[in-house]
């Protein structure tokens, strides 16, 4: 019989110490707080902190709750962007895309002159009828190759960076700019293309004015991106990882000795890139941070024929939303947080408190605005 008690109790306990935690797992938030440590140097008033650029400013941590994040109203920092996907375009001052290209040594002049193109195409409105007058670019189905090989040439592209803009000698590289502010709002593609005039890899050495065959250029693009500068003076940039590039391996099924393993295709199929330095076969590895690199042809090979084509690029979309610093986490017992602007003008400052767990959530701001002058 003793026994007996002494298990009861221990379960009573437990059940009691479980019914505490279920409840502090629940406790609201109606006691925390942020408050603004006031002085000579912080003026606060009317929920307005006038303070010099350069002064710390020190809030007051109320309350006990899980989670506090502070948006300090800076470019990058604003609450209400903290869950933004798109820009209004309206906000929007300048959109570029951007990249370097480079061309190795090897070969001649021949081996990259008027080797790459990169061509676009994108839906054209009326303003007045909004009736479609050029349609967008239907995309690829990446599933038929020879429907989608037929698409992509007998479709009427766009010059989108001049063949002169690009690398026509071996040893080179160029970086390039140019504005895509014009297709906000318009659907957007891409293409980027190897030898689309189909040369052949027999051509004349200078020095001897005889016929030879010559190495087929490599071409490596690095920070390939759109960059978006909005009128707030932030910068945002979507790198080409982003731009759902889609090799298409023209004449793959030749079966190109320098693209083959033992009998066998390297990148797959004819949408297939790879992860080295295989002869005409795209390397995206690199596109997270915009590199992109197609492969050299080496002397006495065919040179290949190779397109990239992207999907439709939304030029509005935020891929980085604005930031907070996390001030305090469950584990931290913090009674205050200081904060220094450095910058002139006036920001609207936000404290997100939150508790969470696996099943309540709930969560308050306090938001002050602050006024930083010389």
């Amino acid at each position: 019989m003793r026994t007996i008690k002494t298990y009861s109790f221990i379960l009573l306990a437990g059940a009691t110490v479980f019914a505490s935690c279920d409840k502090s797992l629940q406790q609201d938030l109606s006691d925390a707080g942020v408050s603004v440590v006031a002085d000579e140097q912080v003026k606060y008033e009317n929920n307005v902190i006038t303070v010099r650029k350069g002064t710390p400013i020190t809030f007051a941590l109320e309350g006990n709750p899980d989670y506090i994040t502070f948006f300090s109203g800076e470019i990058g920092h604003q609450y209400k962007y903290r869950n933004r996907q798109e820009i209004n375009p309206e906000d929007v001052e300048e959109c570029n895309f951007k990249f370097t290209v480079a061309v190795p040594t090897g070969g001649t002049s021949a081996s990259c002159k008027d080797q790459l193109d990169i061509l676009y195409l994108a839906e054209e409105i009326d303003t007045e009828t909004e009736e479609v007058t050029v349609p967008a670019f239907p995309g690829l189905s990446k599933s038929d190759y020879e429907a989608d090989s037929i698409l992509v040439e007998n479709t009427a592209w766009k010059t989108l960076v001049p063949r002169t803009d690009l690398p026509q000698n071996v040893n080179s590289s160029v970086t390039r700019s140019v504005s895509v502010k014009e297709f906000i709002g318009r659907k957007l593609t891409l293409a980027i293309v190897l030898n689309k005039d189909r040369k052949k890899d027999m051509v004349t050495n200078p020095d001897t004015g005889k016929p030879w065959t010559n190495v087929q250029s490599q071409f490596a693009f690095t920070n390939m991106r759109i960059e978006t500068v909005w009128k707030n003076g932030r910068v945002t940039n979507s790198y080409a990882a982003a731009f759902g590039f889609t090799p298409l391996n023209m004449d793959w099924r030749k079966g190109f000795a320098d693209q083959m393993s033992g009998k066998v295709f390297v990148a797959g199929d004819g949408y297939g890139s790879v992860t080295t330095g295989t002869p005409g076969l795209w390397n995206l590895s690199g596109a997270g941070t915009g590199g992109m690199t197609i492969g050299a042809t080496q002397r006495g090979e065919e040179w290949k024929y190779s397109w990239l084509v992207s999907d439709y690029l939304n030029l509005t979309e935020c891929r980085e939303t604005d930031q907070g610093v996390l001030v305090k986490e469950i584990s931290q017992n913090i009674a205050s947080y200081t904060y220094t602007y450095e910058s002139v003008g006036t920001y609207t400052a936000t404290f997100l408190m939150k508790n969470s767990n696996y099943n309540f959530t709930e969560s308050k701001t306090k938001e002050f605005v602050i006024n930083v002058t010389e």
